[in-house]
């Protein structure tokens, strides 16, 4: 059906800036067909066309996180002082791992999909971690996002390299016995995972919403010949590639233990290194390396929640966004930014940057941090003709919020208001691909408390009966992950930049790496 959104405060986001006082916008199909000070006349060729009064509106485009992991939906606020390598054998442990329900996937999908549609979320680059290496996992997330109307783009994530190959100092550290059971897990083979992208790319690409796209998990957890591979699909199918790169200080140190070269580098090598890789967090870069991300016009997403949560440092986005790297905004996942609302990732984004240095003129602005969640995060994905932007001819993913919400009083600048006074909770409306997927706060295309009554009783089960035997699982490696952390961490890494935010005296005792001004 038609849509004409009436008489709002049009922020359009395209390249001119272009503000309506009082606009309309008309919607057919999926596209947006008009956009203008009064389209009464055009709405009037449209027979049943639906009219949202926006008088007491604000009217963008809808926002797009650039990176999440729904996958971890019933594990939010269960973590807390880990840094990511000793975190992840939490989250993801090699042993005790639970062996989840088609279903199960489907409602930690429906989670994260109603946080994300509730603060204004039109688009999720979900990189969903498949542990299982079937395609229920990624089935079920493409199912719970179409349901609720909310586009997904998914990654088929890939790794082929075993635990004690992924990460520095284990082989001198950890008992034989122990080595042995972790190098007898099976992790299927480059052809298999292969395999299953096309088979997940078959069913979903390009349908109701979905996108498939290449994830390799990290470059130290692939072998050359699986990263040369999805290199050439990337150029051969013109798809994007989102990797995990650099997102602390012992993967700066496993880049030159295993490679003898940063990560950015061997991804070069390996060529996945173009303007369709995008590295997800980024942060322990050396100054070569952003000049080459910067060449390449390659994307990284910045995910400040997740980065303070696990104290892995603060991403380079001044010295990136100068090198001309694309910086797009992500929650992250929600067992480490613990949230899907795209609201706390702008505040934090747009707060954090302003400590390190005392050069006000090298902060991190909150319209530049919009444009991260808008605009540039659509590039990180290869979908920025599509989507960010209220433009004509563009897809009509747009949503509508409170002008008179207690954080834009008075009006001064609802960009900036989005970034440091409003909350979610004044996005009223929101219509994805041209459909209301919600409107006035109430979802349209599901039982909201129906589905939240499933998923609380799923979630609990998850608490009760899978996270003892995850822990018991991961305690198994803890005191050799603790060893290793503090062995790489000690290490002196050539990183341009100081990522932990500390003094420069502090930061030369502690053996981190000060940029030359």
């Amino acid at each position: 059906m038609p849509i004409l959104i009436r008489q709002g405060l049009i922020h359009t986001n395209d390249g001119a800036g272009t503000v309506l006082e009082r606009g309309d916008v008309l919607i057919v199909g999926n596209r947006i067909a008009a956009i203008g000070p009064d389209l009464s006349a055009e709405a009037s060729a449209h027979p049943g066309i639906e009219v949202i009064e926006a008088g007491n509106r604000i009217v963008m485009p809808g926002f797009v996180d650039a990176h999440m992991h729904s996958n971890e939906g019933f594990e939010m606020g269960r973590y807390d002082n880990l840094p990511l390598e000793i975190w992840l054998s939490e989250v993801y442990p090699p042993f005790g791992a639970p062996t989840l329900t088609w279903r199960e996937h489907y409602l930690r999908a429906m989670l994260v999909g109603i946080v994300s549609i509730r603060s204004g979320v039109t688009a999720l680059q979900d990189d969903v971690i498949n542990m299982a290496f079937t395609p229920d996992a990624v089935d079920a997330t493409a199912s719970a996002y179409r349901d609720l109307g909310l586009k997904g783009w998914l990654t088929a994530s890939m790794w082929d390299e075993g635990f004690l190959k992924s990460l520095p100092f284990l082989n001198e550290i950890m008992p034989e016995e122990l080595k042995g059971r972790l190098n007898a897990l099976h992790t299927p083979g480059r052809k298999e995972q292969i395999e299953l992208f096309h088979e997940l790319h078959g069913k979903w690409h390009d349908k109701d919403g979905m996108r498939i796209i290449l994830g390799p998990c990290g470059p130290q957890r692939c072998s050359p010949e699986l990263l040369e591979e999805v290199a050439a699909l990337s150029e051969a199918m013109d798809l994007p590639i989102h990797c995990h790169v650099l997102e602390t200080k012992t993967q700066a140190v496993t880049g030159e233990v295993k490679y003898g070269k940063t990560l950015p580098a061997f991804l070069a090598e390996v060529g996945c290194m173009t303007h369709r890789l995008t590295m997800n967090h980024a942060i322990w870069l050396t100054n070569d390396d952003i000049a080459m991300m910067g060449t390449a016009g390659a994307s990284i997403t910045h995910n400040p929640l997740a980065n303070l949560k696990l104290g892995s440092g603060v991403a380079p986005v001044r010295k990136l966004k100068n090198a001309g790297v694309n910086v797009a905004l992500g929650c992250d996942g929600v067992a480490s930014a613990d949230s899907a609302d795209i609201f706390q990732a702008i505040k934090a984004a747009s707060g954090i940057h302003k400590i390190g240095t005392h050069d006000y003129r090298e902060w991190v602005s909150a319209h530049e941090v919009y444009e991260m969640a808008t605009k540039n995060a659509a590039r990180s994905s290869l979908m920025q003709d599509e989507v960010g932007s209220i433009e004509i001819g563009k897809k009509a993913d747009i949503v509508l919020i409170d002008r008179f919400d207690w954080g834009f009083l008075p009006l001064h600048d609802p960009i900036q208001q989005i970034a440091f006074s409003a909350n979610s909770d004044s996005v009223k409306t929101s219509i994805v691909d041209g459909r209301i997927v919600m409107k006035d706060r109430k979802l349209a295309l599901i039982d909201e408390e129906a589905i939240r009554s499933e998923i609380s009783e799923a979630a609990e089960k998850f608490r009760r009966d899978y996270c003892p035997a995850m822990s018991e699982g991961a305690a198994v490696v803890r005191p050799y992950l603790d060893e290793m952390h503090f062995k790489a961490t000690g290490r002196t890494v050539p990183a341009g930049h100081l990522p932990l935010r500390m003094s420069p005296s502090d930061a030369k005792d502690r053996g981190y790496p000060v940029a030359a001004e």
